[in-house]
């Protein structure tokens, strides 16, 4: 790569940046950009000094991905429509390992980042293009979900702590053993102990209960007959008025919100994601259900943007790392595990899902095959191979426009 540029070494809240002709030539020492206005107009002004000094009216602006930090200055270069490069944090340590003194400090970064662009080509360097506001919106919802449910999880977790000690047992009075349904959540919230339990009268319970869950009376009547039982032999690890009591209320509450939020924040997901021609192609793949479908259309974006489906692979980081040496051909080593994780893990969930079916189509025979070869693979294994199958069906069926089809 040629040209003018300024390059970004970007972290909370500010970043070094510092102008370059060439790989050796620099216009200036590096200076500090925080992210304000005041400062983004200075910015401006080093750029048109940059395009005076060496006669350009193109400058392109390159900075490595930094998952959160780089946005402000993203969302600046896109204000402005300014052209601008996103090197993958690995690439930089590459080049930086070249050094014979491979140090990391803010001012450095600023000439390894541009060491990488002018010993890159466009083959393999790409001006950055922002994904559609639909794709960008679909990724967020799919990530706030995500967040929602890793929240839920940590409360359940400590739900069940204090419940063995305050409510011992007490998943045994539901079916199958399910605390997190309405019935067993409202008991929590009013009779967060097995003594109040035995204080409140029976009639109270019942008509409380048919009102709050909405539940018949027969079952809310044989259920509270089973509470009833379960406190009169139980016995707690704490008193009614400990702090475990008031926190276990407090839980329980949390658990509910968090719960109707991540439906509404995955019924809009759903929503927005049936709007895409990859949405139905995904849903037509035996083992994944529309809510899989969204997610895995949002990790994705546009499969467009994708020469290749090693590109699409190495997004997903499900390509195989090959080392050769000598004799050594280095193949059937693991996966790279250097792309995006959140897409990983539905391609295994997606997979996962398809073997349990057992239907006849390509996905499980595929895997079929790995388990059963000479050298039968692993289960995981197979399942890791299966997932670059998926996806090259994805990519197959993302240019062809057509739907899965299997006998």
């Amino acid at each position: 790569m040629q040209g003018v540029i300024v390059t970004f070494d970007v972290s909370k809240g500010n970043c070094h940046y510092q102008g370059f002709k060439d790989q050796d030539t620099s216009y200036s020492k590096p200076r500090v950009l925080i992210f304000k206005k005041s400062s983004f107009k200075e910015l401006e002004d080093y750029a048109s000094r940059l395009r005076e000094t060496y006669d350009t009216d193109e400058i392109s602006y390159v900075f490595e991905s930094t998952g959160v930090y780089h946005q402000v200055l993203r969302k600046y270069l896109d204000d402005h429509k300014l052209p601008y490069y996103i090197i993958s944090p690995l690439i930089s340590a590459k080049y930086r390992q070249t050094e014979l003194h491979s140090n990391k400090t803010d001012p450095l970064d600023c000439k390894n980042i541009a060491k990488v662009y002018y010993g890159s080509d466009k083959e393999h360097l790409n001006p950055y293009k922002s994904p559609e506001s639909k794709h960008e919106q679909l990724q967020k919802l799919n990530r706030y979900y995500e967040d929602a449910i890793e929240h839920l999880r940590k409360y359940k977790v400590t739900l069940r702590a204090y419940l063995d000690i305050a409510l011992p047992d007490f998943d045994s009075c539901f079916p199958n053993r399910n605390i997190y349904n309405p019935l067993a959540m409202e008991v929590l919230k009013k009779w967060p102990h097995p003594d109040l339990i035995l204080k409140a009268k029976e009639s109270t319970m019942i008509s409380y209960l048919e009102k709050k869950t909405g539940h018949n009376k027969g079952f809310i009547i044989r259920h509270v007959g089973i509470i009833k039982k379960w406190a009169d032999e139980v016995y707690s690890g704490c008193d009614t008025d400990d702090e475990i009591v008031l926190k276990l209320v407090l839980l329980a509450k949390h658990i509910e919100e968090i719960r109707k939020e991540a439906d509404d924040v995955l019924e809009s997901l759903v929503n927005e994601a049936r709007k895409e021609m990859l949405f139905d192609q995904l849903f037509s793949i035996p083992g994944i259900g529309e809510n899989l479908a969204a997610r895995i259309v949002a990790e994705i974006g546009d499969v467009e943007r994708f020469g290749s489906i090693n590109k699409l692979t190495s997004y997903a980081g499900v390509d195989p790392m090959i080392r050769q040496s000598g004799k050594y051909d280095g193949n059937h080593l693991s996966i790279s595990k250097k792309g995006n994780k959140r897409l990983r893990c539905l391609l295994y969930l997606a997979i996962s899902c398809n073997i349990r079916l057992k239907k006849n189509d390509p996905i499980y025979n595929f895997y079929q095959r790995k388990r059963q070869q000479p050298v039968p693979l692993k289960p995981k294994v197979a399942r890791i191979a299966a997932c670059r199958k998926l996806l090259a069906i994805i990519y197959g069926m993302s240019k062809s426009g057509e739907l899965y089809r299997y006998d």
